[in-house]
């Protein structure tokens, strides 16, 4: 029997659900740890029950080769995550590139609540977003504030974290 999908690597035909093989990458380009260390806004996209996205603004960091972001533990982001794991970063820079276009990363990874909000995270986030620690803003003393991990699959955008 003729087989209508176009022929990819695996033997000539496009795998299967079962052969596509998730590898985490490992280890992040320094370029782009040094966007996610920056004051840069990232947002975070996860899917709802219904499958329609979420979107959120988050603060993140680098630890490890995992992206790190604190968030409170009822929102509609942690029940997608603890649910679907799967989740889209996009993080603009303020850099252009030699065709003069923004500079942005996007980030495909799992996503795991590692525990309760990091204090030492917490404040080293807000330092870097708002210039410093004692800030409203600072989840590091909520009870009810989690610590989100993402396990990095794909890096993709436009900028030096991507193989030309």
């Amino acid at each position: 029997m003729h087989d209508p999908r176009p022929p990819g690597r695996m033997g000539g035909q496009l795998p299967t659900r079962q052969e596509v093989v998730v590898s985490t990458l490992r280890s992040i380009p320094a370029p782009a740890q040094a966007l996610l260390g920056s004051d840069a806004l990232a947002h975070v996209v996860t899917l709802n029950a219904d499958g329609t996205p979420q979107v959120s603004v988050v603060w993140c960091g680098v630890r490890e080769d995992r992206i790190l972001f604190c968030t409170e533990g009822n929102t509609a982001k942690v029940r997608n995550i603890r649910r679907d794991p799967h989740v889209v970063l996009s993080i603009e820079d303020e850099a252009r590139n030699v065709s003069g276009t923004q500079q942005h990363l996007v980030i495909r990874g799992r996503a795991t609540v590692v525990g309760p909000a990091d204090p030492e995270l917490c404040d080293e986030l807000c330092r870097v977003h708002v210039g410093r620690a004692d800030h409203p803003l600072n989840l590091a003393r909520s009870s009810t504030a989690v610590t989100v991990a993402v396990e990095v699959d794909r890096l993709s955008g436009n900028g030096p974290w991507v193989a030309e």
